[in-house]
């Protein structure tokens, strides 16, 4: 339960966090314009999530990170024009400035619906993966902590969009928000697009640029955080503003509807702080107690024969992995690692991938997880190069052994230096 909680809230709540605020600003500035242009938005980002996520399903060919590019390089543009017309247009009246602007705005809620999406209409089919029937605990917990996660999350947009819309808040406070919550937003999808562009080898791996996508990958989580500041400092302000200005009316009905309407601008105050708690503690403590049973066994050291390491198949036939380690001609430790896929396949690798370096990597049921950035792979794709899967290592099978040649382990030696 604990898995699908933190993965559903994880991947959703900054776009969640953004998107109300975005709305709340908008109904706000233009509370009688219609608003097709959100429709057409969300209709687009659906259609190219439904369609990712049917390819991934059914065919070979659709990847992920390529996927993202199409997402994030719009995303990153579309952005940057929107923060700089956003003040100029609300500001004036202009027809060409106003369509321009809705049609940034279409585009951003277009590319974050790509990007947040398929991921939610993909983790259902993970669910019964490895399981016999559906009929048990372990299926029942992995659904429950999926619509947990979705419910959560929906409860904290729709209160950030109320307490948000609140005329005890000033627009130019909003959209100085807003613009804050964008820019960070923004600042992640270029470290996401930065990374995918450097493990896939797509640009040079100029140290420039390097060095800052390594220090960030492990602190990925600081722009969730960030937004969460932000949305925690609008309630906070919500709060004080109710606070300094009572309700008042020129008669008692009135002054009963102010007080009503102070009442619940509260609530949804107090459900978006109580939200973003929760949704802190499941990405902190949650996480921490998912990940508790991180031990790294030591890698066993095999002697080479005639330039070749020989691993008897019955030693790493049992789904589980194992970190072995051979040293080379200049003393070099090189790991590596063995897992069984299937009755004919094996993931064979080095314990370090192109983007997080000879970091390692630990097994969890039934996938690998990189020590470095956290991320998750099926155990199906281990072999195969691309983003942070282990840099892959060739070998043979013969008389019931795995067979690996030692010039293939020297020639990788430097990841390990």
């Amino acid at each position: 339960m604990l898995q699908y909680l933190i993965k559903v809230t994880n991947n959703s709540l900054s776009t969640v966090l953004v998107m109300s605020l975005l709305l709340a600003v908008l109904f706000r500035a233009e509370p009688t314009e219609k608003k097709t242009y959100l429709r057409w938005g969300w209709a687009l980002g659906f259609a190219a999530a439904l369609i990712y996520a049917v390819l991934k399903r059914n065919t070979g060919f659709a990847v992920r990170e390529y996927y993202d590019l199409g997402a994030l390089l719009p995303s990153i543009v579309a952005s940057f024009c929107f923060l700089c017309i956003l003040w100029w247009i609300f500001w004036g009246n202009n027809k060409v400035y106003r369509l321009t602007l809705h049609f940034f705005i279409l585009c951003v809620v277009a590319t974050w619906t790509a990007y947040c999406l398929p991921d939610l209409l993909l983790y259902p089919f993970e669910f019964a993966v490895g399981m016999d029937t559906i009929f048990n605990t372990d299926f029942m917990y992995k659904v429950i902590g999926y619509v947990l996660g979705l419910l959560v999350l929906f409860l904290i947009g729709l209160a950030y969009f109320f307490a948000a819309s609140s005329e005890k808040l000033p627009l130019l406070g909003l959209k100085s928000i807003l613009a804050l919550e964008v820019l960070v937003m923004g600042a992640f999808q270029s470290l996401t697009v930065a990374q995918i562009l450097l493990g896939r080898n797509l640009i040079p791996r100029y140290k420039w640029l390097m060095g800052p996508v390594m220090w960030f990958l492990p602190r990925v989580n600081g722009f969730m955080y960030a937004l969460m500041g932000l949305a925690l400092i609008l309630s906070l302000i919500l709060f004080a503003r109710l606070r300094s200005m009572p309700p008042t009316g020129e008669n008692p009905a009135q002054l009963r509807k102010a007080k009503t309407g102070a009442r619940r601008q509260k609530r949804f105050g107090g459900v978006v702080l109580t939200g973003l708690l929760f949704s802190l503690l499941v990405l902190t403590v949650g996480q921490s107690y998912a990940n508790r049973t991180v031990e790294l066994s030591p890698p066993v050291e095999l002697l080479a024969t005639e330039g070749r390491i020989i691993i008897p198949l019955e030693n790493v036939n049992d789904g589980k992995l194992y970190r072995f380690m051979y040293k080379t001609s200049d003393g070099t430790e090189v790991r590596y690692i063995v897992i069984r896929k299937s009755d004919v396949a094996y993931g064979v690798g080095l314990d370090a991938c192109d983007v997080c370096g000879a970091t390692g990597y630990y097994q969890r049921k039934d996938q690998v997880i990189c020590i470095l950035c956290d991320v998750v792979m099926n155990i199906s794709t281990i072999g195969f190069a691309g983003g942070c899967n282990p840099v892959p290592l060739k070998y043979v099978i013969e008389s019931g052994s795995l067979v690996i040649e030692t010039s293939a382990l020297e020639a990788e030696k430097r990841r390990f230096r």
